[in-house]
């Protein structure tokens, strides 16, 4: 088994995150670091691999399981009031592990939960599906939903090992191959043009480059995350790139849309606001469309979604600024515009409307 080690280096923090990269992780890495330290471990699973992979990890590390059932809908303060409540009735103390065992909805849920019990208990992500892998798993962001949007109660906190083993995606549908690739693109388009070269070369069989895929998106959100730890000097919103409209698709879809749809439909949309003001070439988002459409998106709006909800939807985004909604734009394929530092910027409201009335086919 060959294996990478990618560490995230934040000295602010004074911690750094170990993340290995390889086949056969789950059952090499994970049982030998648990069994490094002492205290009890719970094991938040996503419900559908509860009794597979998360059986697995129960029996390798002798940890209690604890379900997390309904997706994105259970990633609510309600969900997580109940983890506490039954961490505490169990008399799980500050020398708790916590283990996260699935995709983006778990990683996120663990590492909010690990940050608030006891003030503060370590936790470890085995992401099982390739969004998690390249993104939400990585970066240390952790929080819940509310009704008036995603991931809006929250903090940063760190894990002190992810473990990415490739061979969890073997039973991965796929759909969800489809919604990790939407943030793999985005990489592409924001930092790392060689990814986006290598998926134009090849779209129908991407997955043969996957481990070089898993490397390079990992890379670009270390390099990002490194040097700004905690958004304070706002390069790491780069990695929102598409976000301000997938977010708010999420919001309107009271998140029924999947992410990875709503990243697509916000990567193609922003792209295409950077070229509507002046910085993106024509050429450039005609390749940006085209590359997209290869895969299977579905791109599909719900017919109820209109205008105005929309842009209500987006003034929410953690990018806001004085109830103004901005937006994370690029200038190549590859690159995200600084904007003196702060990386985003507003855009003038005729244009907002008529990119949301054009490109997404809203209206009033």
């Amino acid at each position: 088994m060959s294996k990478t080690v990618v560490t995230l280096d934040l000295p602010p923090l004074k911690t750094q995150v170990e993340i290995a990269i390889g086949e056969g992780l789950l059952k090499s890495d994970l049982a030998k670091i648990c069994r490094s330290r002492s205290g009890q471990i719970a094991i938040i699973a996503d419900s559908n691999i509860a009794s597979t992979y998360g059986k697995l990890v129960e029996e390798m590390t002798g940890g209690c399981m604890l379900p997390l059932t309904g997706g994105e809908e259970a990633k609510t303060r309600e969900s997580k009031q109940k983890f506490e409540d039954e961490l505490l009735r169990r008399k799980f103390g500050r020398d708790t592990l916590l283990i996260g065992l699935g995709g983006g909805v778990v990683t996120d849920f663990t590492a909010f939960l690990a940050s608030t019990y006891m003030r503060g208990v370590p936790h470890i992500l085995v992401p099982t599906t390739l969004l998690a892998m390249v993104d939400a798993a990585i970066g240390g962001k952790c929080g819940v939903d509310t009704p008036f949007g995603k991931n809006l109660i929250g903090a940063i906190y760190h894990p002190s090992h992810i473990l990415i083993d490739p061979a969890l995606l073997a039973s991965l549908p796929d759909p969800e191959w489809t919604h990790g690739l939407a943030e793999i693109l985005k990489y592409g388009l924001i930092a790392d043009p060689s990814i986006w070269e290598l998926l134009e070369r090849d779209p129908l069989h991407w997955k043969k480059s996957l481990l070089s895929l898993l490397l390079s998106s990992i890379r670009v959100k270390k390099n990002v995350v490194e040097q700004d730890p905690l958004e304070t000097i706002g390069l790491r919103r780069i990695l929102n790139f598409g976000h301000t409209i997938a977010h708010a698709l999420e919001a309107l879809s009271q998140f029924k849309m999947p992410h990875g749809e709503a990243v697509a439909i916000g990567c193609i949309a922003e792209s295409c606001l950077s070229h509507r003001l002046g910085f993106l070439s024509k050429e450039d988002f005609s390749r940006i469309k085209t590359l997209f459409r290869k895969f299977s998106f579905s791109f599909k709006l719900p017919k109820a979604f209109a205008l105005e909800p929309m842009i209500d939807a987006m003034l929410i985004d953690k990018k806001a600024k004085a109830r103004e909604p901005r937006f994370v734009l690029i200038d190549r394929i590859g690159h995200a515009l600084p904007f003196d530092g702060s990386y985003c910027r507003t855009v003038p409201a005729a244009e907002l409307k008529a990119l949301i009335q054009e490109e997404l086919c809203l209206n009033t």
